[in-house]
């Protein structure tokens, strides 16, 4: 199977991220008596711990080029941090007093948090990161991948969902996630995060090219076999340019380019793309047209840190309208399970069935992303992820207080999964290409940053805030306007089809309009001058 180390990785990953973390919520509500607002506040905690943290742990992977260990390290300390809330019930047991029992309930709870926040959101950005780099060339193959992410979430959810109703103990959470963390620290320690070996594109020293020769004669059309002649001029310029696109292979292994066994392999692999249409369609065969264009900006002009990269209008809205998004879907996922069990009456069972309902759309979508990407592009799956947000939680707003909303609700997840799939996979990719290559697991840090650390911070500690003081429609209208204005922001940077442009066009409309009446009723029209002679009059006269 290709890339199955990518696969791994994301399997076992979001089988973490789908039990313990997804249930926290619930179980500070019903296990450790928190009310909403609480909920979230400590909800926010992590992801604005998470939005420095992200960039860090990224920069320092790329810095040291020890993505591995670095995974390994923050993702154990992040599994010991989750799994501690499970004695928080059992410390604060022997307090009598409950405003003392509360204070430490708190206390404990932000701790461990901070803790998770730390080190366990940044572990999912350096893994995209790592998947980019084992892909090299391929990255719109990154959706099929994360689609195994998909599935693992979905089926751990409904796992969780079904041993806790099973056993009615929601410690189960804790131990699904801490065998999960324990897979996933096995296969990330034996990955190694390097592009295509070597040995894949080598040419044999003794296989001859062949070329169509030329001749004046008409009836000339056989084919001569020689070995190429190419100067050192030509050869230079050629390395000039793989290692402008960033794909040379010996440097990743420590191989001398100078050796004559290296360049000789060089140009007869030269000699052999010369028959297509160009190095450059040569060396990015299987990118997409977008990926192309990138690759041919000269490198004199990328930005070499991070806060050079953000000084670009188009980069830093786009890292604005993903933290307006992740605002207004971690609003929902904070407390979807509260609502649906609490307002809607829907059992464990039911609950934990929206990760698997929710991840079967996400693994169609993440499969075909490629295609997709190539027949809409990535503009056209954002775009779609906003619209199916507002749709799915309008719906939310009108579903009747019963088992039969609860149900209905479990259908509308599945637009969840469609949103969440286009717009984190075009995301993702749209992120890269906003990026140098010497940022690209920064720019996945940021991306993480905005949209799982600030964004989701904001969304917890406000819709906890509004859910608890005004009650879940105004929590769920609150999402829509927010993710209207992402959506409008999105369409003025990427589209001519934008709240702005309408305007123009409507003001256009109407002065084209107001000419052609004017013009009808014969108003303002010009009056052409006398251009005959002079008028002589008659004595008569």
């Amino acid at each position: 199977m290709p890339y199955l180390a990518p696969k791994l990785l994301y399997t076992f990953l979001f089988a973490c991220q789908g039990s313990a973390p997804v249930y926290l919520a619930l179980f500070y509500s019903s296990q450790l008596g928190l009310k909403g607002d609480q909920i979230g506040l400590l909800v926010a905690i992590a992801p604005f711990i998470s939005a420095v943290a992200c960039p860090l742990w990224a920069t320092i992977a790329d810095k040291t080029k020890t993505h591995r260990y670095i995974m390994c390290i923050v993702h154990t300390l992040a599994t010991v941090a989750i799994v501690s809330v499970m004695g928080i019930s059992v410390v604060v047991q022997s307090i009598e007093e409950e405003s003392e029992r509360s204070k430490l309930t708190i206390t404990l709870v932000t701790i461990t948090s901070i803790c998770f926040a730390f080190f366990g959101v940044p572990v999912g950005p350096l893994v995209d990161g790592g998947v980019l780099k084992i892909l090299g060339r391929n990255k719109d193959q990154y959706g099929r991948q994360r689609m195994f992410g998909s599935i693992s979430f979905g089926v751990a959810s409904s796992l969780v969902g079904f041993i806790t109703d099973w056993t009615d103990d929601m410690n189960a959470i804790f131990y699904i996630y801490a065998c999960s963390a324990i897979c996933f620290i096995l296969v990330a320690g034996n990955t190694q995060f390097k592009s295509e070996r070597i040995e894949d594109i080598f040419i044999p020293q003794s296989q001859n090219v062949s070329f169509p020769a030329s001749s004046s004669s008409s009836s000339a059309t056989t084919a001569t076999t020689a070995t190429a002649k190419i100067p050192r001029t030509f050869t230079q310029r050629y390395e000039g340019k793989m290692k402008q696109f960033q794909v040379d292979p010996y440097e990743e292994v420590g191989i001398d380019l100078d050796s004559p066994q290296i360049r000789q392999n060089e140009i007869q692999r030269l000699i052999q793309f010369a028959t297509e249409s160009s190095i450059i369609e040569a060396v990015n065969l299987s990118n997409p047209p977008s990926h192309r264009r990138r690759s041919v900006r000269l490198t004199l002009d990328e930005p070499a840190t991070i806060i050079e990269l953000l000084k670009k209008p188009e980069v830093s809205l786009f890292y604005l309208t993903m933290m307006l998004m992740g605002a207004s879907l971690n609003m929902v996922i904070s407390f979807l399970f509260i609502y649906l069990k609490q307002d809607l009456g829907a059992s464990s069972s039911q609950v934990g069935l929206t990760g698997l309902i929710g991840s079967s759309t996400e693994l169609v979508f993440f499969f075909y992303s490629r295609d997709l990407i190539r027949l809409f592009g990535i503009k056209s799956l954002v775009i779609l992820g906003h619209v199916l947000t507002i749709i799915r939680v309008f719906a939310y707003t009108i579903l009747p207080r019963s088992p039969t909303g609860a149900s209905i609700a479990l259908g509308l997840h599945l637009l969840n999964g469609i949103a969440f799939s286009a717009l984190w996979g075009a995301g993702v990719v749209q992120a890269d290409e906003l990026s140098p290559p010497s940022l690209q697991a920064t720019s996945q840090g940021l991306l993480a940053a905005m949209y799982a650390g600030v964004g989701a911070g904001l969304g917890s500690l406000v819709g906890g805030v509004i859910y608890e003081k005004y009650g879940c429609n105004a929590m769920f209208y609150t999402v829509i306007a927010l993710t209207s204005i992402s959506l409008e922001i999105y369409l003025e940077v990427n589209t001519r089809c934008a709240l702005s442009h309408f305007v123009k066009w409507l003001y256009k409309t109407c002065i084209y309009l107001y000419k052609c009446v004017q013009k009808a009723r014969g108003i303002g029209q010009a009056v052409p001058r006398w251009s005959g002679g002079r008028i002589r009059l008659n004595e008569d006269d």
